[in-house]
């Protein structure tokens, strides 16, 4: 448990930004690989990445926290907060993205992180949870359902050119 002493999790600040984009990267990088059908990031997605990490930063309906050992970020959550009036719950978090660096995984990272935005989730108020994952990521399965997550909506997806055709996808397009 000597490995927790030394892990703080903390609200991510501008220093961050560097280092939370080369983590978003790496997430894609994994996220790719756990599924070949996701849209895949451009040259310009990577060039503009640093810039929508600090506009994430300054907006006030996103929290991003980092989990940060001996003074290096290992890992982030960020997540927002909405209240609508339309549906019940009247209060929702979403988990928007998280990522913890391979060899720090099974080690208790996540979960503190997660502890940490869902803290805040229960001082704004918030009744319900909810997150995206990618179909695949075995790894993301497993953590999520451990912590209770469970899968209510599924996201579906083809290529147009095929569906007005009526050629059917395979999993290697």
């Amino acid at each position: 448990m000597n490995f927790m002493k030394n892990l703080l999790v903390r609200r991510a600040t501008y220093s961050d930004v560097e280092k939370l984009t080369e983590l978003r990267i790496l997430l894609q990088q994994h996220s790719e690989k756990s599924n070949s059908l996701i849209w895949r990031i451009t040259a310009e997605g990577k060039a503009l990445l640093r810039e929508k990490v600090e506009n994430e930063l300054v907006d006030a309906k996103r929290h991003t926290f980092v989990a940060e050992m001996n003074g290096e970020i290992i890992g982030f959550i960020q997540g927002e907060v909405e209240k609508r009036t339309d549906y019940f719950p009247r209060t929702v978090g979403s988990i928007s993205t998280a990522y913890v660096v391979g060899n720090f995984r099974r080690k208790g990272v996540g979960r503190m992180l997660v502890k940490r935005l869902c803290e805040f989730f229960s001082s704004e108020g918030v009744e319900d949870v909810t997150l995206r994952y990618i179909i695949g990521n075995k790894e993301a399965e497993r953590f999520w359902e451990k912590l209770g997550f469970q899968p209510v909506i599924t996201t579906a997806k083809t290529v147009l050119d095929r569906l007005k055709s009526g050629t059917s996808v395979s999993n290697s397009a």
